[in-house]
């Protein structure tokens, strides 16, 4: 894909916490099992987000994470580049060092176009509008 380990562990964690009845708690360790990511990575991420207001941090007994409104109303862009940059690579995909629209590679437009449509998909969709379709979509439904 296009991100990082950290940005698909982000967008993993968020869309769980996301689906969660609301105002529960989550445990780091609960996401970082049953999401198979490895439980300091994702206590780092998860601190990252908190930082953001993504995520609201419980210490204690009966603590954990809960999603907040920001973070579902926030679209999955933005949720990775404040974990960890920017997502979209704009180097040539090829690797070459001079690629541009005045010298392109002999993929430059394709690459470009399909670049473009990337970030508009995930700049255009909020994090509760994907963790509904894919609560939907774990229900069996459509």
């Amino acid at each position: 894909m296009i991100y990082t380990k950290t940005g698909e562990y982000a967008i993993r964690a968020i869309l769980f916490l996301a689906m969660q009845p609301k105002g529960s708690l989550v445990m780091s360790s609960d996401i970082a099992e049953k999401e198979e990511i490895p439980a300091h990575y994702l206590a780092k991420i998860l601190q990252r987000m908190a930082k953001y207001g993504y995520v609201d941090s419980y210490k204690g007994r009966g603590g954990g994470f809960k999603i907040t409104n920001l973070a579902k109303k926030s679209s999955i862009l933005e949720i990775v580049e404040r974990v960890e940059g920017p997502v979209i690579n704009l180097k040539c995909v090829t690797g070459l060092k001079e690629c541009s629209d005045e010298y392109p590679c002999p993929l430059h437009e394709e690459w470009s176009e399909l670049r473009d449509r990337i970030y508009n998909l995930i700049s255009s969709r909020s994090v509760e509008e994907v963790a509904t379709k894919y609560a939907e979509t774990l229900r069996g439904g459509k």
